[in-house]
């Protein structure tokens, strides 16, 4: 039912969707999926006559998906001289031309510029130029940081949980922002009230250590900050999840074991906790789904399947203008 939701919504007003992995079958597979079904106008930057050899050994059509090299695009000249002036005035425009012609860097000028709505890179591409994507994209009200979607249909039950990945021990302060900002995304996917767990190995104070005081002060500035976001912590995850323990663990706490959105202490802690509900529970899972920029630019996981990248992309394309 969420995703049929989801895909209403996107039906209503189909997302430009720019990849820059033109030589990955699955995303050969999710552009031809997206065109035929109406749901994106898909875009594929990079050398097209490559991109479709590929695509006739993989057997993959690519009627309606745009295919398109950064330096045959229309507005190729446009941006080169908009790079120039706002962000190396000193730089020769031969040379920008050359940078510029790197999908990954092109594909973020389209955002940029409102030519495109959403975009998916590599890992090896976002990590390569994080840093010129976090000059263009700088958000003040948010920090970079990712949150994976867990669900079970059955049960019913829609779970956040937030990956510190670009900062592997956040501060209180970082903690406190990435889980404000998830809060706000798991609201907009669910139109659910968040309710919102820090997790420690701590309960309610039942171990006392530095990473544990980490917790406990992200969440003071969270109450300060946001006053009405229903938030608890620190807690253990079982406090958090099945009521009968949080009442007992954490009596009187506000989520009273039904949070939905958690928020892990450490990347080390997040990144075991992802592992264990894919391989070891029912529930299925929607990651990474980048977030603390201004513009919407994700990550294809390197291990996750054509299903998997295909659900990110509903996902993604219902947190534009939410």
């Amino acid at each position: 039912m969420l995703f049929e939701r989801w895909m209403d919504k996107m039906w209503q007003k189909p997302p430009r969707i720019v990849f820059t992995e033109g030589m990955d079958a699955r995303v050969l597979k999710v552009a031809r999926r997206l065109a035929d079904t109406g749901l994106a106008r898909p875009m594929i930057i990079g050398n097209q006559f490559e991109i479709r050899a590929y695509a006739e050994e993989q057997k993959i059509r690519m009627n309606g998906v745009a295919l398109r090299k950064a330096l045959h695009h229309p507005a190729f000249d446009v941006y080169c001289r908009a790079y120039k002036k706002q962000y190396a005035p000193q730089q020769k425009i031969s040379e920008i031309r050359a940078l510029l012609q790197q999908p990954a860097l092109f594909a973020g000028q389209m955002l940029l510029h409102g030519d495109a709505d959403l975009c998916f890179l590599s890992r090896a591409q976002f990590n390569e130029f994080l840093p010129q994507f976090s000059r263009w994209f700088f958000d003040e009200s948010g920090i970079l940081s990712s949150f994976s979607l867990i669900w079970n249909e059955k049960a019913k039950r829609l779970l956040a949980f937030c990956d510190p990945v670009f900062y592997p021990r956040p501060t209180a302060e970082q903690l406190a922002d990435m889980a404000v900002t998830t809060a706000r995304n798991f609201e907009k996917l669910s139109g659910e009230r968040a309710r919102v767990a820090l997790l420690s190995f701590s309960t309610r104070g039942s171990a006392n250590y530095p990473m544990v005081q980490v917790v406990q002060q992200a969440v003071e500035l969270i109450r300060h900050k946001e006053p009405h976001l229903k938030v608890e912590g620190e807690l253990q995850f079982d406090a958090a999840f099945v009521p009968e323990i949080g009442r007992k663990k954490a009596p009187g706490n506000r989520l009273d074991g039904a949070a939905n959105v958690y928020i892990f202490p450490s990347l080390n802690a997040a990144n075991i906790g992802l592992k264990i509900v894919r391989t070891l529970t029912p529930y299925k899972t929607v990651a990474p789904i980048v977030q603390g920029l201004s513009r919407s630019l994700q990550v294809i996981d390197d291990q996750r399947c054509e299903e998997s990248l295909f659900n990110q992309v509903i996902v993604a394309s219902n947190l534009l203008n939410a």
